[in-house]
């Protein structure tokens, strides 16, 4: 059975007090494991486990703590990592190794969470180690890669959402996903859905019962793509949070139905802060003195930052204006395009005429024009 080196109890048992203490000072196996429990995970003999019963540290449990230790050591754990798991889930040493701890590892493995990915995913969510392998873990692995269609979309969801494996996937998960199929949605969409937002299907039966209904009274049918994300932003918000960016829309001139027009061509934008709602619409209006049919049409707006975005390029398009060289009049595309495409039809493509425009653009020089409405 492996011991506990030295190194392991110098970085936790010494740091502090002599960083060049000689490791042949270091208290004997035995003794080190239980100073090791002890001093860096917070326990003591006596303390309660996540299952209610009582640690007893000695020496006959010696082995039984070395072997778990060894155990998450050899698969990729380094020390605080350990120390954060055990004291966070102290049961865990009353595991066994051979028969829970090695077949949950495996299958985790099996199924792509190797290397860094491993410790990451268990310290996200203990609860794996205290799931019925056979019973819940598989069953809700395969249960999720029948509707994502792969192991890696699977493991990305998870990745996401780490309960997402230990959830109730027959009474919460299922239930939710039969429901949906059975107002429409696309398997495919269902899909997109789990992938992108995992915690969405996580939700209370009659909470996602609520939600759908909501979007479909919007004019928003289950079997177009806008629902998934429809469905994803309502969901993210409570019912005082959805009426609370309502409000706030209106008070920034929007009437109730331009504001759900606006949802419908593209829903995220009312997941968005009150405080990056009125940024938005104060350059939208005040700066490029855009009409409100303009942002109801591009709602994307409030997904992007002013200060690292629209007014970097907006000085761009404002000397592009003066100088006679803006080809393409539909600012409010040019703001909303793809960086790549932007810098090198707006801005490469006219430093031969205005060198210093890629200067302008990142905010180095100021540029001096006149204010172009």
């Amino acid at each position: 059975m492996s011991k506990i080196s030295s190194t392991f109890l110098l970085h936790f048992i010494f740091k502090r007090l002599l960083n060049t203490i000689s490791t042949s000072t270091l208290p004997l196996p035995s003794v080190s494991t239980i100073q090791f429990l002890t001093n860096s995970c917070a326990l003591s003999s006596g303390s309660t486990t996540s299952a209610g019963r009582k640690l007893q540290f000695d020496e006959k449990n010696i082995q039984q703590y070395e072997a778990i230790i060894g155990f998450l050591k050899s698969h990729g754990f380094e020390n605080p990592q350990i120390a954060n798991l055990v004291s966070r889930r102290p049961s865990i040493l009353q595991s066994r190794v051979s028969t829970n701890l090695n077949p949950k590892f495996g299958f985790l493995q099996e199924i792509g969470f190797v290397g860094p990915l491993l410790p990451k995913l268990i310290l996200s969510n203990p609860t794996l180690l205290f799931r019925s392998l056979d019973s819940h873990l598989k069953p809700s692995f395969f249960f999720l890669k029948e509707i994502l269609e792969s192991d890696e979309r699977v493991t990305t969801a998870v990745c996401r959402f780490p309960r997402l494996l230990t959830y109730d996937f027959k009474g919460v998960i299922k239930s939710n996903v039969d429901f949906l199929v059975s107002e429409g949605m696309p398997s495919r969409n269902i899909a997109n859905m789990i992938a992108m937002q995992p915690i969405t299907i996580l939700q209370k039966a009659d909470r996602m019962i609520r939600v759908v209904k909501t979007v479909k009274e919007l004019g928003i049918e289950p079997k177009g793509p806008m629902f998934v994300y429809a469905v994803l932003s309502r969901s993210s918000m409570s019912d005082s949070t959805w009426k609370n960016k309502v409000n706030v829309m209106k008070s920034l001139g929007w009437s109730e139905n331009e504001i759900l027009t606006a949802f419908k061509r593209y829903p995220r934008y009312l997941t968005c802060s009150e405080e990056k709602m009125r940024e938005v619409a104060d350059f939208c209006f005040n700066t490029a003195k855009f009409d409100p049919g303009t942002v109801i049409t591009y709602p994307m707006f409030f997904m992007c930052s002013v200060e690292k975005r629209l007014q970097p390029r907006y000085k761009v398009i404002e000397v592009l204006k003066v100088k006679n060289l803006l080809k393409n009049k539909k600012i409010a595309w040019l703001l909303l395009q793809g960086e790549r495409n932007f810098v090198e039809k707006c801005v490469v493509k006219h430093l031969d005429e205005i060198p210093n425009l890629m200067d302008i653009y990142r905010g180095i020089v100021a540029a001096e024009t006149k204010c172009v409405v």
